[in-house]
């Protein structure tokens, strides 16, 4: 066992928030989901070797103060608003399935021919082939290590709601998402320069994870293929498109977004070349408009949507442009990223790999190989061949008890925080549904946690009608009641 260069100074940090400032542990949460190619501490156990994420060594820290407290969940989840209490309702029988699957299916299905979660690489090495990369299914360590993480992920997820009476959760939560975006944007567009210019990169501090390829020298003649906190480009775009849709969506919402950060967003997408990012953000574009020319229907308020959206779009449009017009190769690489990309033997394999994983599905009668048994190249994919039709729906049902909260609060005067957490969602899952499988990767959980954070803050709003001298005005404050005492 030994401590990582990241972790040298992230252990420290993180301990002092623990012992000293436990409301910062949130915050520290959604910071840590983005270091998501850095480890604190490597270990091994006979010939595997384990790297503990930063993100889920917080969680750690935060199950530690969740785990005596989780007798009150009953109660305090009584003085939430009715639909967050379904939120919550769903996200546990997910985690019940999902827990059940990962260790009851890989005996039940024993012997099935599944792909190597430890092996097979979503790149030109998955190119060889879906029966090079097939292992025959049994239950061992990738399933617990899964189990384990995702039990971390909810038990994050129920101290949010545990910390209900915090009303500086809130605004913490979305400080903490928002410095992210910041942290992302501005390592990638130097880490950009640091190629072009032959400087050096910490690529040794953040990309210190031994139990993850780190793909971060990729490279398009003297262009570097940016992924900046993330294990290769892919994840970074992702994140970005993500990132640059939920400032975009704030900003037409009518909150003071800068331009600048914007513009950063979108330049550290730009530089990833990642065909997922792209995609991600220009569907995730087509929705966010849609959504808007809806809204702005219901409203009569038409012709402002419709005006600062075609705003937007033409100056996105006109960025972009302007960047691969003047950067030649940039140009080239975005070409070789996206058009040229669908007849590559890589797309192929991806392709191999997500149709495996349905026809696993079918082959375990659609409960699906048990979580953390097999690895394809989707969520999608991920979610049918490990936990089955049953999981899937789950996930589905709490995504939309999710956004059937969200949508509606950014459209409340001060919900503007929910329209960044909303579409970042929308953005990241569009990117994962594309070419991203892990459904613990932990910028995912970092905006599930940090929508959480949002959606507590709500007043049970049956309890406001019922009582009309309780707050009205959308503050994100609680009412008082005696069961939070």
């Amino acid at each position: 066992m030994s401590i990582s260069i990241f972790g040298i100074f992230f252990l420290p940090v993180a301990l002092w928030v623990f012992f000293s400032r436990p409301q910062y542990l949130v915050p520290l949460l959604i910071l840590s989901s983005i270091f998501s190619a850095a480890s604190v501490i490597d270990f091994s156990i006979g010939e595997s070797v384990f790297g503990l994420q930063p993100f889920f060594f917080t969680a750690m820290l935060v199950a530690l103060k969740a785990l005596p407290r989780l007798s009150r969940l009953p109660r305090i989840r009584q003085t939430l608003e009715p639909g967050t209490q379904k939120f919550i309702t769903a996200v546990l029988f997910f985690w019940g399935w999902a827990v059940l699957s990962a260790f009851l299916f890989p005996v039940i299905f024993r012997g099935t021919q599944v792909i190597d979660p430890r092996n097979a690489i979503q790149d030109v090495a998955a190119a060889l082939g879906v029966e090079s990369e097939t292992r025959t299914l049994h239950w061992g360590l990738e399933n617990l290590g899964q189990a384990v993480y995702l039990t971390l992920c909810i038990i994050a997820l129920l101290y949010v709601v545990l910390s209900a009476r915090d009303k500086l959760q809130r605004p913490r939560s979305l400080r903490a998402l928002r410095t992210s975006v910041s942290i992302v944007s501005a390592i990638a567009v130097f880490q950009s320069l640091a190629v072009w210019r032959d400087w050096p990169f910490p690529y040794d501090f953040f990309n210190s994870n031994p139990a993850y390829a780190q793909n971060y020298s990729a490279m398009f003649e003297n262009l570097a293929r940016v992924n900046a906190t993330f294990t290769e480009a892919s994840y970074a775009g992702g994140f970005m498109a993500a990132a640059a849709l939920g400032l975009l969506a704030m900003r037409l919402y009518g909150a003071p977004v800068s331009l600048i950060k914007i513009f950063l967003a979108l330049l550290a997408l730009v530089l990833t070349t990642a065909t997922t990012g792209y995609a991600a953000f220009a569907l995730g574009g087509v929705l966010l408009f849609i959504h808007l020319l809806r809204s702005g229907l219901r409203k009569q308020s038409t012709r402002r949507i419709i005006k600062n959206s075609l705003i937007a779009m033409l100056a996105i449009g006109l960025v972009v442009t302007l960047l691969l017009v003047t950067i030649p190769m940039l140009r080239q690489a975005a070409l070789e990223s996206t058009f040229n990309k669908a007849d590559t033997i890589s797309a192929a394999a991806r392709f191999s790999l997500d149709a495996y994983s349905i026809k696993l599905m079918l082959d375990t009668y659609g409960f699906g190989a048990g979580l953390g048994s097999n690895r394809p190249s989707s969520l999608g994919a991920d979610l049918l061949g490990n936990i089955g039709i049953v999981g899937t729906l789950l996930f589905g049902i709490l995504l939309f008890r999710l956004f059937r909260q969200l949508l509606p609060a950014s459209r409340r005067p001060g919900g503007t925080g929910f329209a960044l957490v909303a579409w970042m969602l929308a953005g990241l899952l569009l990117a994962e549904g594309l070419a991203l499988p892990d459904l613990s990767w932990p910028p995912l959980w970092g905006i599930l946690i940090a929508a959480t954070a949002l959606l507590v803050a709500q007043p049970d709003l049956s309890a406001v009608h019922a009582n009309p001298s309780a707050t009205t005005a959308f503050t994100g404050e609680l009412p008082q009641n005696p069961a939070l005492a």
